[in-house]
């Protein structure tokens, strides 16, 4: 069996979303005859450092994996401190929800003077380049070893596709550089950057490109937008491996989907970077001002860090609204108990309004789970594997009416017995490009394809 190195700063037992996708790569990885290695940062609840640690089998190989310490970092140090006085003054989540600034302020290159130019420096590319050093020495220490001679590098954080980088430039390894989100100054916020660090970050994101062997994207339009800024890198390097569900993540739950009176919506998440509920909060008091819907034909709950919502408290949007007793507002669940109040759910919310090209891994998960989902955006890649599809409405945020219209057409779903009402939803033949078995299949015969 051939080894691969990946690469990625979260992995289980991190409970980020970006551990999902290298984790079923990784767990599905032996299936195609690639023995994977992982190297990850320490996770706060794994109990070793800096020691191989098996995880899920596949065709009765485990994956090795490596939780390498991060470095200190001043940026975190400092944040880890903020979060620390707010948890002893029992503000944790008030103190969780403001540190993501409003989309406004994200935009506004004039704000904190030097404090924004320090920001820039310490996020050069991220916040993560403290676990560079510890990550290079492990993939070296592990290609010596074992001759390794391909690696997969995953981010973001997009330090992890320096670590790539670095090892292929020492190495001459296969390098395969896989973008769960886009990395381009155009999709970075300027309070986080200056002239200089621009300058800095636009060659580190030429040379990852440069010198990758392949480049996955996660849907079409980032694949599309890095050829059109990459125009001296080989449009044959460039590919689009889309991010999916696992059946085994909905094993052991046991569920019950009520009957739809009422409807239940469920949005799970945080509302950041201009993700807002006040299109679908404008939209449900309109419909039931004019009678359209009844109080009790529609129930709501938000799951997340959801209090705050572009910088305005969301119990203040549900009070002017008048809809607070319909929308409740729950704190952050683990991912299993996320899976079960999806299957519980009749409709799940998935906004996008100024992130046309990402697809939030919920809408998989909405997916698997049978649910219609409701896409509140732009009309971009999400709205794309819907309508491929069929399992969900998309309308524009820009239009009232359109949401008003796509409420009603959920609610009418849902009641109609569209909703998919199997005890395997994740089974249905529409979805089953999106199964990441398959989709580690493909990122398999990527790496064939590199092999001597």
């Amino acid at each position: 069996m051939k080894r691969v190195l990946l690469v990625s700063y979260y992995y289980p037992p991190s409970s980020a979303v970006g551990a999902v996708r290298p984790s079923k790569f990784a767990g599905y990885l032996p299936a195609f005859g690639w023995h994977p290695t992982v190297v990850t940062a320490s996770a706060q609840s794994a109990a070793t450092q800096s020691r191989g640690q098996e995880t899920m089998e596949s065709d009765g190989v485990r994956p090795i994996v490596y939780h390498e310490t991060e470095w200190p970092h001043l940026l975190k140090a400092y944040e880890r401190f903020r979060e620390r006085a707010a948890a002893r003054g029992g503000r944790a989540q008030e103190h969780a929800a403001k540190v993501i600034l409003p989309y406004a302020q994200c935009y506004d290159s004039t704000r904190w003077g030097v404090k924004r130019w320090l920001l820039a420096f310490l996020s050069l590319p991220d916040r993560e380049t403290a676990w560079l050093v510890p990550a290079v020495l492990r993939g070296l220490r592990e290609i010596r070893h074992f001759g390794t001679r391909h690696i997969i590098t995953s981010g973001p954080p997009f330090t992890c596709h320096l670590v790539g980088l670095v090892l292929k430039r020492f190495t001459g390894v296969r390098w395969i550089a896989d973008f769960r989100d886009p990395w381009s100054l155009r999709h970075k916020f300027p309070v986080f950057r200056n002239g200089v660090t621009d300058k800095v970050e636009s060659r580190l994101i030429a040379a990852v490109m440069r010198h990758a062997d392949v480049i996955l994207s996660v849907t079409d339009a980032m694949t599309d937008e890095a050829k059109n800024e990459h125009t001296g890198v080989p449009k044959e390097r460039f590919h689009t491996l889309m991010s999916g569900f696992d059946p085994d993540d909905f094993s052991g739950i046991t569920w019950s989907r009520p009957y739809p009176d009422p409807v239940i919506f469920s949005y799970f998440g945080t509302f950041y970077h201009g993700r807002t509920p006040e299109p679908f909060l404008g939209a449900l008091k309109s419909l039931l001002d004019d009678g359209s819907l009844k109080p009790r034909d529609i129930c709501v709950r938000f799951v997340g860090q959801v209090s705050l919502a572009d910088g305005q408290p969301v119990v203040d949007m549900l009070r002017y609204l008048g809809v607070e007793s319909l929308v409740s507002l729950h704190t952050p669940v683990p991912r299993h108990e996320a899976l079960k109040q999806t299957l519980e759910s009749h409709v799940v919310l998935v906004l996008d309004e100024r992130h046309p090209v990402q697809i939030p891994l919920k809408l998989y998960d909405a997916m698997a789970a049978g649910v219609t989902v409701f896409n509140i955006g732009s009309g971009g890649a999400a709205a794309d594997v819907l309508r491929r599809t069929g399992r969900g409405v998309s309308v524009s945020y820009e239009r009232p009416a359109d949401v008003r219209a796509g409420i009603l057409e959920c609610v009418k779903r849902a009641r109609s017995a569209v909703t998919m009402c199997s005890a395997t939803p994740w089974e249905d033949p529409a979805i089953q490009e999106f199964h990441f078995r398959r989709l580690t299949g493909r990122l398999a015969t990527y790496l064939d394809t590199l092999s001597p």
